[in-house]
C-alpha cells in the first residue's frame, strides 16, 4: 500500500509568496490613502475660507439693499475679524478692505484701469490662517459683483 500525501492545504512556500505579494500591494495603496486624508483637511480648510467670503458678500449685499446704496459699505460697518473659530481645527483672519472711487479718479483700485462711470466701491475680502500671512482665499468685488 502506498501512502498518498494529503492534498488540500497550503504549503509554507505558497503562504510566504502570498504574504510578499500582499505586502507589495499594500505598499502602493497606503501612500494613496494618506494623500486622501491630507487633501481632505486642505479641502475642508478652503471650504471654510470660501464660506467666510460668501457670508461677507451676503452682508455687503444686504447693506446695499437697505436703501443707502454703497454709502453703507465702509470698513467701519464691516470691520476685519481676527482669529475666528468656526468650530474646526483652524482659526481664520477675515480682512475686509473697502476703497471708494468717484468718476474721473484714476486708476481703478480693483482693476487698475480707467473708470469714468458712477461712483463705486471696490471691496477686497481676504481670508487667511490666523496669525499667518498665508492667504487661503482672496477676492475683489465691484458694485456689479455686489449686486449679482
Amino acid at each position: 500500500m502506498h501512502n498518498k500525501p494529503a492534498s488540500g492545504g497550503f504549503s509554507l512556500i505558497e503562504a510566504i509568496f502570498f504574504i510578499v505579494v500582499a505586502g507589495i500591494s499594500m505598499a502602493g495603496v497606503i501612500p494613496l490613502y494618506s494623500n486622501v486624508l491630507t487633501n481632505q483637511y486642505k479641502v475642508s480648510t478652503y471650504m471654510q475660507a470660501e464660506y467666510l467670503f460668501l457670508e461677507t458678500a451676503e452682508s455687503l449685499r444686504a447693506a446695499y439693499a437697505k436703501g443707502a446704496g454703497f454709502a453703507n459699505i465702509t470698513e467701519a460697518n464691516f470691520p476685519s475679524r481676527m482669529a475666528m473659530d468656526l468650530g474646526g481645527t483652524m482659526r481664520f483672519d477675515l480682512l475686509i478692505e473697502v476703497e471708494g472711487m468717484v468718476p474721473g479718479q484714476l486708476p481703478n483700485p480693483c482693476t487698475g484701469q480707467d473708470y469714468a462711470g458712477e461712483s463705486y466701491k471696490c471691496v477686497t475680502v481676504t481670508v487667511r490662517k490666523a496669525g499667518s500671512s498665508e492667504v487661503l482665499f482672496r477676492k475683489q468685488m465691484l458694485n456689479a459683483d455686489l449686486l449679482n
